[in-house]
């Protein structure tokens, strides 16, 4: 179990300080699919899978999840240059090549998952206008299976007004491990388990859309 402060993640708990200032300044509303207040507190390695439209959502997922030391994949462009690189390196940033298999990425991000930590991704690939949450990437799924976590949905809603308190619909937890407990999953495995969390991810969405209309 970690601790809950420790010098040796320093940037990383600086951070979820700054996080957690940040709760009320960003108004955030976390509830379930049913409308409910999300209550949960994820123990353990767990991937937050969630849609991505602005640059604020990685702040809005740390803020979420602040009690919990985070990391989360950033492009490779997004880290260019050496005092941007170790500042997000410090705060738990993996760096991912998006237009490769970046096996390095991939492998550290197992091994933080492994090691008990959260692991935020968009597994849309990017910042999507239309947010489409059917059209994810299966590398969420891939690192689930091998690091044996969950994969928790989360859908954040655009704010159309600044003084308006942010919904975030937190959905039920995918477990790879439900849908295949094959060492070597197939390709119809990764698909029936992206499948799978593309629906939860529409259900966080269809839910989000209906709470935003009726606001």
């Amino acid at each position: 179990m970690h601790k809950t402060f420790s010098f040796k993640y320093l940037a990383m708990d600086a951070a979820r300080i700054v996080c957690a200032v940040l709760v009320p300044i960003l108004r955030i509303a976390k509830k379930t699919p049913e409308g409910q207040k999300y209550k949960n507190k994820i123990k353990g390695g767990a991937i937050i899978a969630a849609n991505h439209t602005s640059f604020l959502d990685p702040f809005i997922v740390g803020v979420a999840f602040w009690y919990r030391r985070l990391h989360f994949l950033v492009a490779e462009i997004v880290m260019q240059g050496k005092l941007r690189s170790s500042l997000l390196t410090g705060v738990g940033a993996i760096k991912i090549d998006r237009n490769a298999a970046d096996i390095e990425a991939i492998n550290k991000s197992v091994d933080k998952l492994k090691q008990g930590f959260l692991l935020a991704i968009f597994p849309q690939g990017g910042i999507t206008a239309n947010d489409d949450v059917n059209t994810i990437k299966s590398g969420a799924v891939l690192m689930a299976l091998r690091a044996g976590v969950p994969i928790i949905p989360m859908h954040i809603a655009p704010r159309k007004k600044w003084y308006k308190t942010r919904s975030v619909v937190i959905g039920n937890a995918i477990d790879p491990k439900e849908y295949c407990a094959k060492k070597m999953p197939s390709t119809a495995d990764i698909q029936n388990i992206s499948e799978a969390l593309a629906n939860e991810l529409n259900r966080c969405k269809t839910a989000n859309i209906k709470k935003s209309d009726q606001e």
